[in-house]
């Protein structure tokens, strides 16, 4: 059963010239965005190559790693030194972490084009709780800095702009090119997201609507993060080599080729669905909001600030 890792391992030697973009490189792309690039990665315009900046990150950076993050670092390793890849640049890296929110953003820089990834959850509690937040509220404080960061970083020199990200970051994809500047948004050529939250069915706005022709949604058999609130009922089912809520990591979707390959949404998957739709729908914003909160002042009460700790 192949993956991205097989992809990497049989595309990697292809420029974009001789294979364009595709969903596998999709994938990619959104995983660079959870990389700590930290004082690697330039926060203004300037650019820096990706094999520069992986090399400076393997001899500064000794930090814990969830299994998604060392799948990560694994394709990275591969990416860097590849005929496909060679030529990315990084720029605008940006990640806020603090009591209010969990934002993380990249400009990548290839092929005369660029992508902008958008960071997804991570093992934080505050990461979580954001996503919780969704369902009785927007904006939330991410896709206002989601908004305002394609706005800021977006040159006249990108004339050619795709969008995306995993869980979290697949809705400030979304958010960010619903509300950018019109002139930015006529450049967007696809928004992705992948296996992320939508929006309050109010939400759904013609802000929304305009997106669509734009808009394609990728999830897994057993979606969950995928499935929570409303988007649209046009998203690509894959399959995974896992199952249940490990099929959220990217790392596990099957691949033939330049494609994924196709599902069906699991009982499972549309169960939950269901019921956090009903649930929803029999409370009100204030009541969710009152819910939620008291469940994540326990752990802030606790100091507890990431998922590892909670264990």
């Amino acid at each position: 059963m192949a993956t991205i890792k097989e992809y990497l391992k049989y595309y990697k030697s292809l420029t974009f010239n001789e294979c364009k973009l595709n969903i596998n490189d999709v994938l990619l792309f959104t995983e660079l965005s959870y990389i700590d690039w930290h004082n690697i990665v330039p926060e203004d315009n300037n650019k820096i190559t990706l094999k520069e900046a992986f090399n400076i990150y393997q001899k500064t950076k000794n930090v814990y790693l969830s299994t998604f993050m060392k799948g990560n670092i694994a394709n990275l390793k591969d990416i860097y030194t590849s005929t496909r890849y060679k030529d990315i640049y990084l720029s605008n890296y940006k990640e806020y972490v603090d009591n209010e929110k969990q934002f993380g953003a990249l400009k990548i820089y290839f092929d005369n084009k660029v992508f902008i990834s958008y960071k997804g959850t991570n093992g934080t509690i505050i990461g979580w709780k954001e996503d919780f937040t969704l369902g009785y509220h927007f904006p939330i404080i991410s896709q206002k800095y989601a908004i305002n960061y394609l706005n800021e970083v977006i040159t006249s020199e990108d004339k050619e702009i795709y969008i995306g990200g995993h869980s979290k970051g697949g809705n400030l994809a979304m958010t960010s090119s619903m509300y950018c500047n019109n002139d930015i948004f006529k450049r967007i050529k696809t928004i992705y997201n992948l296996d992320g939250p939508g929006f309050r069915e109010k939400d759904l706005n013609n802000n929304f609507k305009k997106i669509l022709p734009k808009l394609q949604i990728y999830i897994p058999e057993d979606s969950i993060i995928g499935m929570l609130l409303y988007s649209t009922n046009n998203k690509k089912i894959v399959k995974s080599n896992t199952s249940g809520i490990m099929t959220h990591d990217i790392n596990t979707w099957l691949c033939f080729g330049q494609f994924l390959e196709k599902g069906k949404q699991s009982k499972l998957s549309i169960k939950i669905d269901n019921r956090i739709k009903e649930w929803n729908k029999n409370y009100t914003d204030k009541e969710l909001e009152v819910m939620i909160t008291s469940i994540f002042n326990v752990f802030e009460k606790n100091n507890i600030k990431s998922f590892r700790e909670l264990k």
